[in-house]
């Protein structure tokens, strides 16, 4: 198991923090997230990419992201990727308490 939090403005990103503090053999994990990876590459590459490459087969999003630049995109590069994707899990609570943060980048 690892975690990770998203860095300042330009710094990785929540997935690729997690993904550099695991250890082990990704094939078989699951990654559960609060957003819906990011979709485009900005300042940072693109999540949804990142997790497709890794070899990760299944992703928990609790919600999707309202950026006009997301907005189901990072879904749909996962799922063409051949990843299993759940939406919706703890997604009212995550919602909350993520919206004063977001649409802020």
């Amino acid at each position: 198991m690892s975690e990770g939090h998203t860095q300042a403005i330009g710094g990785n990103h929540a997935e690729v923090e997690a993904l550099k503090a695991y250890n082990g053999d990704l094939s078989d994990v699951t990654a559960y997230v609060t957003l819906e990876p990011c979709s485009f590459v900005g300042r940072t590459p693109a999540c949804a990419k990142t997790l497709v490459t890794c070899g990760i087969k299944k992703v928990v999003v609790a919600m999707l992201d309202p950026d006009p630049r997301n907005a189901g995109r990072g879904i749909d590069i996962l799922k063409e990727g051949g990843v299993e994707v759940e939406i919706g899990l703890c997604g009212e609570e995550v919602s909350a308490f993520l919206s004063p943060y977001l649409g802020k980048s």
